[in-house]
């Protein structure tokens, strides 16, 4: 599952203070993710993602001629 939030870095400190289990860190992805993953104590996944920009490389691929 994902759910989007507009502060990832703040959830990010959030799930540590918590001491959730942390099963990604937090990356930027070239597609326009930032985002981290935690797995909940039945092996759930939860992907918590902020939309940002997308890499310039990445966005050339999309362009149109």
């Amino acid at each position: 599952f994902s759910i989007e939030v507009d502060d990832v870095e703040d959830a990010y400190s959030q799930a540590q203070a918590e001491e959730l289990e942390v099963a990604l860190t937090l990356r930027s992805e070239e597609w326009g993710q930032k985002h981290f993953c935690v797995k909940d104590p039945n092996g759930l996944h939860l992907d918590v993602v902020e939309a940002i920009e997308a890499t310039e490389e990445y966005q050339e691929g999309y362009t149109q001629e």
